[in-house]
């Protein structure tokens, strides 16, 4: 909406010769001001507005009028900047001016709706530039972005989640489990299911590679899995329903005859996990532990429901050996 130049009335050059043209400056500039604000030149809009305040100061409680007006269309004027950049997307370019909207919104304590439209749009175009620079792998710059929006908010835990992933990149083990487990807190919080199982599907992919690479290294006629444990382990710390963990303790326990374990790994392991390929997997391990431990009702139940190769075929072999199994 555009604003209305003010009219100069002869009453106020009546003040004095000094002090009526000081004041005639003081509308002059204001006028200019507004319309430089109605035709989108922000920024000299806002040098003409505190070019106001400056000459007011000279003028005294005649200019009163036009102080308050001035400030109040000062951050006004930066909010409407930052706009233009926000409708193209450009959030770097919108975020100083959402900031002195901010500041002078909140300085001259006149405007509490531009206050709060500014301060989610700031909030938002942190978090776009951190997503921005994350994605150019611009770590130190992304940090900086969530770090200032958690300034901001510090229960928005999307901003941990952002630096959870940057700590993820760099490998920096220690930090991502901090950042992702604040991010978790926050989502259990706010009930969002997504963002949880998008934490845990990250910290267990993880994980997993190093209880694979320990699985890769057992020497065959060793047969010692303490490293594949000890990764399983340290994956279970990080997230207990590790379905790829839970499985792969089911198969070390299988292996060295601890059949009750393996059975509670296996089933904990079903639980949790949701590709079918590892369901198979899974349910063989579980069905091996079944028939070791002589519960061969429960073995051939179990072994049925494997279907995946190359679980299914060594399923069928094992199922052709159970007693009285179908």
């Amino acid at each position: 909406m555009k604003l209305r130049v003010l009219a100069i009335f002869g009453a106020i050059l009546m003040a004095g010769s000094m002090s009526a043209q000081t004041l005639t400056d003081v509308i002059n500039e204001f006028n200019t001001g507004v319309e430089k604000l109605n035709n989108q030149e922000y920024d000299v809009s806002i040098e003409h507005f505190n070019q106001v305040l400056a000459l007011a100061e000279t003028v005294g409680d005649e200019a009163n009028d036009l102080v308050a007006q001035a400030e109040k269309q000062i951050p006004s004027a930066y909010y409407r900047q930052a706009t233009l950049f926000l409708k193209r997307k450009q959030y770097d370019n919108a975020i100083p001016f959402l900031e002195k909207s901010i500041e002078f919104s909140t300085l001259y304590n006149n405007n509490e709706e531009i206050r709060k439209k500014s301060n989610n749009y700031l909030l938002q175009s942190y978090m776009r530039e951190g997503q921005r620079y994350y994605k150019n792998k611009s770590y130190d710059e992304s940090l900086g972005y969530f770090d200032e929006a958690l300034a901001m908010n510090e229960n928005l835990y999307q901003a941990h989640l952002g630096k959870g992933m940057i700590f993820l990149d760099q490998d920096e083990t220690d930090m991502m489990l901090e950042e992702f487990n604040l991010a978790k807190e926050g989502a259990v919080r706010k009930n969002d299911t997504k963002t949880i199982d998008q934490i845990n599907g990250k910290i267990d992919s993880y994980y997993n590679k190093f209880i694979t690479e320990e699985l890769e290294m057992v020497d065959p006629e060793d047969n010692d899995y303490t490293y594949v444990i000890e990764a399983s382990e340290n994956a279970l710390n990080a997230n207990p329903d590790n379905p790829r963990a839970l499985y792969h303790l089911a198969l070390v326990n299988n292996k060295t005859g601890e059949y009750d374990a393996a059975i509670d790994f296996a089933l904990k392991a079903l639980q949790f996990e949701k590709e079918a390929i590892w369901i198979s997997a899974i349910n063989f391990e579980l069905g091996s532990a079944y028939q070791n431990s002589v519960e061969y009702d429960k073995a051939c139940e179990t072994l049925k429901k494997v279907v995946e190769e190359p679980f299914l075929t060594r399923a069928e072999k094992k199922l052709g050996t159970i007693p009285g199994c179908n």
